[in-house]
């Protein structure tokens, strides 16, 4: 396969908030680092609605942001990466300011919304889109400078490293049909979590497994990948909708759940109705259906009629759009939601300057694991990518010069690239078995790793998907065109971190948070599951929190 060669300083793998975030951090830091940026569609950033940001509220403190995430994260977090996150709107401020960024306000206050989880109110946003407005900011700052740039309809696929030191990566350019090889000192995974690769999330398409492939195939640590955080409503019906999550905070105002009879069901399960954690309200609401009190269209009604009209235009104004779009108008009609993969709490450990396990090689945003634990607060998520992409912007600017610059020469760079687009087996590679084993993955996805998972399908999960990556030995990618190696190469990738997945799973044998076990009891000790490739294959380990 016929591929090209470029150099950078450094490469960001992702172009959401929490690579923007990380670029600008760079640069501030260490002005003129050349810095090379790759993004293959819209992500979740541009969706972002709101995040914490606890000093804008006089009754809040980051004592209790930090007590609300801990405990929400049921005590599995890391202590350590709680704190960073908890501490960082204080150290955002300045940033937001320097960028031109006003929160919402009335009447000389912030309009603050309480999300679930938390104990005040404390989500800030920038009319009903701050992520495009704060990453617009960015973008426009990043055009005078010639050191930074970004190209999209590019996607990295494999990591090259050697003796434990990342050296660059193989990629692809959708737009250009080709393969190119980026060297560079340093590599920053800021591409997202991977929710996307079960048949339905409230991820865009864009999303799927490469990050966490890349990075265990680079040899980095994997941690708490067994957590996957089911956002409780997303819509099911209509179907220009589904998909679509309705944001939580709306419950501390007014709105409720009720099932097909019209029953306001969550009081049956807590005193706190609605108001409990989005793990608990998930798993009510996916037990509900089960049992048959779901609606026509497989979910329960999420009733906001209880908000008004007045707060829903003021607070909910891209909501009350979306769906009067369609024809519904929600301040007096319900909708039909369902629990639906929106988290992954999972991915590469890193440490307090979002270095990983490989040299070289770092992690922000929702490619890091450890932060959340079994349970993510409301809010949180947007706060994670600027928080966590400013440090790790500066973790690579302290790295950088004072590594070796040894890079990889053309033979091990052109056994790298053959190494990953080659398949030794003598069935090409078609489009039909793509989709098949596809659609073969994801069935095995919505089946056994879902909101409630057992034993004894986890075990079959990890053989079905066994056996999916294994029928890849019996293909071949000779002759195949660039565009259906670069397909097959994505599919491998989310066949391997929903393999992953489904390891983790099984070794956590109690319930914890969101990971559900309907076979065993709730968890007594804290440990995590740390997942690593080797030379022996994947190593699985449990160590004691």
């Amino acid at each position: 396969m016929k591929y090209t060669v470029e150099k950078t300083d450094v490469l960001i793998i992702g172009t959401g908030l929490s690579g923007l975030m990380c670029a600008r951090s760079l640069n501030k830091k260490k002005p003129g680092t050349k810095i090379l940026m790759l993004g293959n569609g819209l992500g979740a950033s541009p969706y972002v609605h709101g995040f914490n940001m606890p000093p804008l509220n006089p009754e809040d403190s980051t004592a209790a942001f930090e007590k609300d995430t801990f405990l929400g994260g049921r005590e599995q977090s890391k202590p350590e990466l709680v704190k960073l996150l908890c501490e960082g709107p204080e150290k955002l401020l300045p940033i937001l300011g320097e960028l031109g960024i006003e929160f919402n306000r009335k009447g000389g206050q912030y309009s603050l919304i309480r999300p679930l989880g938390c104990s005040y109110p404390r989500v800030a946003s920038v009319g009903n889109h701050t992520g495009v407005a704060i990453m617009n900011a960015i973008r426009a700052e990043f055009a005078a400078a010639d050191n930074i740039t970004e190209v999209q309809d590019t996607r990295a696929l494999r990591l090259l490293c050697r003796d434990g030191r990342v050296m660059g990566a193989l990629c692809y350019s959708v737009k250009e049909n080709r393969f190119f090889y980026v060297a560079a000192e340093a590599v920053v995974l800021a591409c997202g979590g991977f929710c996307n690769i079960y048949p339905f999330s409230t991820n865009m398409g864009d999303i799927g497994g490469d990050g966490i492939a890349m990075a265990f195939g680079a040899g980095a640590r994997l941690i708490d990948m067994e957590f996957i955080q089911f956002e409780p409503s997303a819509a099911v019906a209509p179907p220009a909708l589904r998909g679509k999550s309705v944001i939580t905070t709306m419950f501390y105002e007014g709105a409720v759940l009720r099932n097909k009879n019209g029953e306001r069901f969550m009081l049956g399960y807590s005193k706190d109705g609605e108001c409990v954690n989005k793990d608990v309200q998930a798993k009510c609401i996916f037990k509900e259906i089960k049992e048959g009190r779901g609606t026509e269209n497989g979910g329960v009604y999420f009733d906001c009629t209880g908000v008004g009209r007045e707060r829903l235009n003021e607070q909910y104004d891209s909501y009350v759009k979306r769906y009067a779009d369609v024809g519904i108008d929600i301040a007096t009609t319900p909708f039909e939601i369902a629990p639906a993969p929106h988290t992954s709490l999972g991915g590469a450990e890193v440490d307090t300057a979002c270095r990983t396990s490989v040299e070289g090689l770092f992690a922000c945003g929702e490619m890091v694991g450890g932060l959340h634990g079994a349970n993510r607060l409301g809010g949180n998520a947007g706060l994670e990518t600027m928080v966590f992409g400013r440090i790790a912007g500066e973790g690579v600017a302290d790295f950088l010069g004072g590594a070796d610059k040894n890079e990889a020469d053309a033979d091990e760079t052109a056994d790298f690239v053959d190494d990953t687009l080659s398949l030794l087996g003598e069935t090409p590679v078609t489009d039909e078995f793509l989709a098949d084993t596809r659609a073969r993955m994801q069935k095995i996805l919505l089946d056994k790793l879902n909101v409630l998972r057992c034993g004894d399908e986890l075990a079959d999960a990890i053989d079905e998907l066994g056996d999916l990556m294994g029928e890849f030995d019996e293909r071949s990618l000779a002759d195949a065109p660039p565009d259906l190696a670069f397909r097959t190469v994505r599919l491998v990738n989310d066949l391997q971190t929903a393999y992953l997945l489904a390891l983790a799973a099984y070794e956590r044998q109690g319930s914890n948070g969101c990971h559900v076990r309907t076979d065993s009891i709730e968890e007594k000790e804290k440990y995590r599951v740390v997942l690593q490739n080797t030379v022996d294959g994947v190593l699985v380990t449990k160590e004691k929190i």
